[in-house]
């Protein structure tokens, strides 16, 4: 067996040059193309955590989104104020001013956000502290390894993992997108026999309601779940990195991510759901070399390896000769971390 760079560094050294692409990024700043210009400097700090030259030129890109929200806040556009001001903490977290400015922003409208709120956890503070450091942990190590590719998320449930996640990206000055996808209805029919003559399933009936928030829930609300998602993870990271993808994976997955995936979290608790998940992933070449999954149910079924992710992964990784895997961390009473690399005969 042999190992090689990818064949996309062997074809384009410029894409993996943050030198190069700092110097892509000051063309398109002085054209005034000033998207293309943080999408350079973005691919330079994603190569070289906090590259200087980049670093740099992002702090001047914060200035201007914040006087832009001054402007806003005059006009009395609040909506447009608040994303100008996302956008100025994510291309400088250090901005205190700009923290400030949204945090009094946030306040005043007073809205109901339940990406803040943990649902797994007896004791929500010790499930908060669980997440923070394990998408700190995949974060650092995807920043110091200088591995390019976004957050995918696969059962998101109320998006209190995937605010952590944006909060990390945010603070860590990582501009990656983040594809959440979730049915938004509960969990699917119980198709596959492995997840219907399970402990949790044909035994306890664990989830008799399949995880769907009440009508009456959403209700209250005042919008639909994916909405609420999205408005409050927009007050984290900006609107054009946030995407939501809703529907059953079996429909949404039929076409696999047109993008490569750093981090990949699995939160999507059955058997057959990780399965589908793994299988279109791969067969859309979305695993970036090196790349994390986080499996958030690892530990279902009694942590069985007959049962849910445990045999999900196992089975994927005896199918699928171009991938291997070594474990990484494990986190809370769910989860473990591992690594996941392409190979080459």
């Amino acid at each position: 067996m042999s190992f090689a760079l990818p064949l996309e560094v062997q074809a384009g050294a410029s894409e993996w040059s943050a030198e190069a692409q700092v110097e892509l990024g000051v063309a398109c700043h002085e054209a005034g193309d000033l998207s293309g210009a943080e999408r350079h400097y973005a691919r330079a700090v994603a190569l070289i955590q906090g590259y200087g030259p980049a670093k740099g030129r992002l702090v001047q890109l914060s200035q201007h989104h914040h006087r832009e929200a001054y402007a806003r806040m005059a006009e009395e556009r609040p909506v447009a104020a608040l994303a100008a001001l996302v956008r100025a903490i994510e291309l400088d977290p250090t901005n205190a001013a700009a923290r400030s400015e949204l945090a009094l922003l946030i306040s005043v409208r007073n809205r109901r956000d339940i990406t803040k709120q943990c649902f797994v956890y007896h004791d929500p503070a010790r499930g908060e502290r669980i997440y923070r450091e394990t998408f700190l942990r995949a974060w650092e190590y995807i920043a110091s390894s200088g591995i390019p590719g976004e957050y995918l998320e696969f059962g998101v449930l109320g998006g209190f993992t995937a605010r952590i996640c944006c909060e990390t990206l945010r603070d860590m000055l990582m501009l990656r997108q983040v594809h959440l996808y979730d049915s938004f209805d509960g969990l699917p029919e119980y198709t596959s026999p492995v997840d219907a003559t399970s402990y949790d399933i044909a035994g306890r009936n664990l989830w008799a309601d399949k995880m769907r928030f009440p009508d009456e829930y959403v209700a209250a609300l005042g919008e639909p779940i994916h909405l609420h998602i999205a408005r409050g993870l927009r007050e984290v990271v900006s609107r054009d990195r946030v995407f939501v993808h809703r529907g059953f994976f079996s429909d949404t997955l039929r076409t696999p991510p047109d993008v490569k995936a750093a981090v990949v979290h699995l939160d999507c608790d059955l058997y057959q759901s990780t399965v589908e998940v793994l299988t279109s992933l791969a067969d859309g070449d979305v695993f970036e070399d090196g790349c994390v999954l986080l499996f958030d149910d690892y530990n279902c079924f009694r942590a069985s390896p007959q049962f849910g992710q445990r045999r999900a992964f196992r089975e994927f990784l005896d199918s699928h000769d171009g991938y291997e895997a070594s474990p990484w961390f494990t986190y809370g009473f769910n989860g473990a971390a591992y690594f996941l690399h392409r190979t080459t005969e």
